[in-house]
């Protein structure tokens, strides 16, 4: 992809992105996500119908008359997309460019950051940290994350960790944010580093697969290379065991997921690269909401 072809891709994306966090997620995100709470702003004289909680005694005491405290929330939060970029999750198998699948639904939510003034901050791993972009908040720190999850190189030998990124994460960045990390999931034993990354963190897994994880259709003896690891091996598709074990592992890995972000009490999507993501990501801000 050559600098023209970037530019347009950033430019399709930033339009269709724009367009969809203005008319299908206007109110939503800022429902989904309140802030941090809320933070003192003045007070005035009291009056019929306030929470007599908030009178403010000292100040009454001093102007002889009944004052209460103002609140306003705290509005501004931080938003930190770990992105996992290991050859599996960077593959295309269906119609749909998963790179820019995932340039797409980072940048709805930024921009629907974006409305309320929140900062965006960006981390892409493999087995190393390859970028980190540090948050900030604005129309050129969105465009310069979607031109980095379009144009960063991937390691085909590359497998991912978790852990070291999280340890990364951890040390660089101190506050609290909503952290939403990207992935397949594909890989093993990744509870601990999710523990450690929902520490003071608002965290939402984002698992983005294709159906050919879950079921293989029934094409007969083919090879197959593994993203991760780049080993050929040959599989009977058309083998009632294989069939079976391969279900039987995505079944697995499912449960994984959801179980361990749920042992966090960190929220799970489940996004298909051959579904409408905007239908699940609509879903995901009203529950997110109801329960808040």
């Amino acid at each position: 992809m050559d600098v023209s072809d970037i530019i347009k891709k950033v430019k399709e994306i930033e339009i269709r992105s724009k367009l969809l966090s203005d008319q299908q997620f206007a109110g939503a995100y800022h429902t989904a996500f309140k802030g941090r709470g809320m933070q003192f702003s003045e007070v005035r004289e009291y009056s019929y119908g306030d929470d007599v909680r908030h009178i403010d005694w000292n100040v009454s005491a001093r102007m002889q008359d009944p004052y209460v405290k103002l609140f306003q929330e705290e509005r501004e939060q931080t938003l930190i997309f770990m992105m996992d970029i290991s050859p599996s999750v960077m593959t295309s198998i269906g119609q749909k460019d998963r790179r820019e699948l995932i340039a797409e639904i980072i940048a709805t939510l930024s921009f629907s950051a974006n409305r309320t003034h929140d900062k965006i901050g960006l981390l892409l791993f493999d087995d190393e940290v390859r970028k980190y972009i540090p948050p900030n908040n604005g129309y050129l720190q969105i465009l310069q994350i979607i031109r980095e999850v379009l144009t960063i190189s991937v390691n085909p030998k590359a497998k991912t960790n978790l852990e070291l990124a999280v340890q990364y994460y951890r040390k660089i960045y101190k506050r609290n944010a909503v952290v939403f990390l990207l992935s397949d999931f594909l890989f093993d034993d990744y509870k601990d580093a999710v523990s450690a990354l929902s520490f003071r963190n608002d965290l939402i897994g984002i698992a983005v697969k294709d159906p050919l994880d879950e079921m293989l259709p029934d094409i007969g003896l083919i090879q197959v290379l593994d993203a991760e690891n780049q080993r050929a091996v040959w599989v009977d598709t058309s083998s009632k065991q294989y069939k079976e074990w391969y279900v039987s592992q995505a079944k697995y890995r499912k449960a994984y997921f959801k179980k361990v972000f749920s042992s966090v009490n960190a929220s799970t999507i489940e996004l298909s690269d051959q579904s409408d993501y905007v239908k699940m990501l609509q879903g995901f801000f009203r529950q997110r909401a109801k329960r808040r």
